[in-house]
């Protein structure tokens, strides 16, 4: 059982990070009820880590990580469809608002998630941190676990990538 700061740092993390988690998985994964299971998933397989009496140097990290290996699990377990096959099967599940003046911007996301699905797990990966998740280089490198630079020069390879592969205007 943990004790009382240990719980109390799960708890917190649990309240800041359960949101961020959850995007994160739905953008890799792009299903609402598996995003859910899989944050949750996560949460509980950290309860389980902390509770056996490990400690955790780095809880976000570890978070993330956990979650990025549940995920690659999953991506193992079943063959993945297409996002534009899940969109059109369920477009209310997409995590987006659609008002007149978020048009452009909507296309572009639009443009952007119909590449992402073409690229490699890694640049996918590398850019759900970056912008999904809005993570620094540096947390990214603590999940990873490469240098801080590493990790910028890593981002700035998949963003080159994801533009080689965007549609020109």
């Amino acid at each position: 059982m943990l004790d009382s700061k240990a719980r109390e740092a799960f708890l917190k993390a649990y309240d800041e990070l359960a949101d961020a988690i959850y995007r994160h998985c739905f953008f890799r994964v792009y299903s609402q009820a598996r995003a859910e299971d899989l944050m949750q998933e996560t949460f509980i397989k950290v309860w389980h880590y902390c509770s056996n009496g490990n400690t955790i140097e780095y809880l976000k990290a570890f978070i993330y990580q956990t979650a990025n290996n549940l995920i690659i699990d999953e991506s193992r377990k079943r063959k993945e469809e297409s996002l534009e096959v899940l969109l059109e099967n369920s477009p209310a599940s997409e995590p987006s608002h659609d008002t007149r003046a978020d048009i452009e911007q909507d296309m572009l996301v639009t443009d952007i998630k119909k590449v992402m699905v073409d690229l490699d797990p890694e640049t996918q990966q590398l850019l759900t941190y970056r912008f999904i998740d809005d993570l620094g280089p540096r947390e990214i490198a603590e999940i990873l676990q490469i240098t801080p630079n590493n990790a910028s020069v890593r981002i700035s390879r998949a963003l080159q990538t994801l533009k080689a592969h965007l549609p020109t205007s």
